[in-house]
């Protein structure tokens, strides 16, 4: 009883969406970039930043099935995308520049959602249905996507330093286009 309840909220915190309205929600494209009016939420006070981009790699559908052998059912559907939230989201000076390093921010998290899809593919390819293995990879790549963003902050001083700050555009826009060929 215990692991089927353990099951149940791995299941709520990792593959159930936020209800949401899709106004409050920006889904990653490489077309549709994110402007200041995107960032909705009152500035927090208490953290010492311009910025906060709130963003979530999110599988979908989200109403998957999984049965008596922990196998998702109908895991073939499964996908990835990358949303922005814009109610939790927020500016307290807006830059042009300080824009690009939000954008950077949304990106890096959508790179993450293309990694995690394609290890996802590599296990339908297998025809892998393991609820275990699908939340393996989420929660190795999510955790390796928190590591990057803080080491993007940590590199550029969050943004401050534009010409390191420009190189990691490059880098993760490189990466984004390779896996969009």
């Amino acid at each position: 009883m215990k692991q089927t309840a353990a099951l149940c909220f791995i299941l709520i915190s990792l593959f159930l969406s936020t209800q949401l309205n899709a106004q409050d929600t920006v889904e990653w494209s490489k077309d549709r970039k994110l402007n200041w009016s995107d960032f909705k939420a009152t500035p927090n006070l208490d953290i010492v930043a311009y910025a906060l981009t709130s963003y979530k790699i999110e599988i979908l559908p989200s109403d998957i099935m999984v049965d008596a052998d922990e196998n998702i059912q109908d895991y073939e559907a499964l996908t990835v995308v990358t949303n922005f939230y814009k109610e939790h989201s927020w500016v307290y000076e807006k830059s042009a520049y300080l824009l690009l390093h939000e954008q950077l921010h949304f990106d890096i998290a959508a790179l993450y959602a293309f990694k995690i899809q394609a290890e996802f593919e590599k296990l339908k390819a297998q025809k892998n249905a393991n609820y275990n293995s699908y939340v393996s990879i989420y929660q190795e790549l999510w955790v390796e996507c928190l590591e990057t963003q803080k080491s993007y902050d940590k590199e550029t001083q969050h943004g401050q330093l534009v010409t390191i700050n420009d190189t990691w555009i490059d880098k993760i826009t490189e990466q984004i286009n390779a896996f969009e060929q």
